[in-house]
């Protein structure tokens, strides 16, 4: 989880992710190897990133 979320902080719209939601800010991209899907949210001023949901299979 560390890695991907160093990951989509150095790019938020990895090749992949897909918009969740009614906005762009809300993502989902896979979580590497086929563990899962992590949701998060960039924030609009500030480009923060903030992982919301980790779902793992």
């Amino acid at each position: 989880m560390a890695a991907l979320t160093v990951a989509i902080c150095e790019d938020p719209w990895p090749a992949g992710s897909d918009q969740v939601g009614p906005g762009p800010d809300w993502r989902e991209t896979l979580v590497p190897k086929g563990y899962g899907i992590a949701d998060y949210r960039i924030g609009g001023k500030d480009q923060q990133v903030i992982l919301t949901r980790v779902i793992l299979f």
